[in-house]
């Protein structure tokens, strides 16, 4: 049983005629005691609601430290995520630009062996115009050689 301030103020004491104690020193001395012991017991109180009030403090902040570290590591996996989806739509883009590259190649060399076709085509009518020029102008050189030769012998006979 816990001993408080009143019981220490109450407390009587039973005197005794010889050797006893001065009672009025008692009862100050009691008084004394019982005033500290109650400043004893009110800061007590106050720090153990002091303590409480620290004790929910730090539950509240590990609750917001545990938050925190869970946020931490949601953002953690959110980012690599992005990252290995940044990765594999460049992944793609690459793919996607080598396989135009490619297409476009084709359409270049296809093109390239189209304008080779004509320019051998053009060159083949080149030589075959100029074929038919030099006949046309060697048969036109004749006709004028037998024509001088024919005009030559009018002009012999005459």
């Amino acid at each position: 049983m816990r001993i408080t301030p009143m019981d220490i103020r109450q407390q009587q004491f039973t005197v005794k005629m010889f050797r006893g104690f001065d009672a009025h020193e008692v009862d100050t001395f009691l008084d004394n005691l019982a005033g500290d012991y109650e400043t004893l017991l009110k800061e007590n109180a106050l720090l153990k609601e002091q303590l409480q009030v620290l004790e929910e403090r730090t539950r509240g902040l590990e609750d917001r430290e545990r938050v925190l570290q869970e946020t931490l590591v949601t953002t953690h996996k959110v980012v690599e995520e992005m990252k290995e989806g940044a990765r594999k739509e460049a992944g793609l883009i690459v793919r996607e630009a080598e396989l135009q590259a490619e297409k476009m190649l084709e359409v270049a060399r296809a093109q390239a062996a189209t304008v080779q076709a004509e320019v051998a085509g053009l060159k083949r009518t080149r030589h075959q115009m100029t074929e038919s020029l030099r006949s046309t102008v060697e048969m036109y050189q004749r006709l004028l050689g037998h024509e001088r030769a024919g005009a030559d012998e009018q002009d012999d006979k005459a």
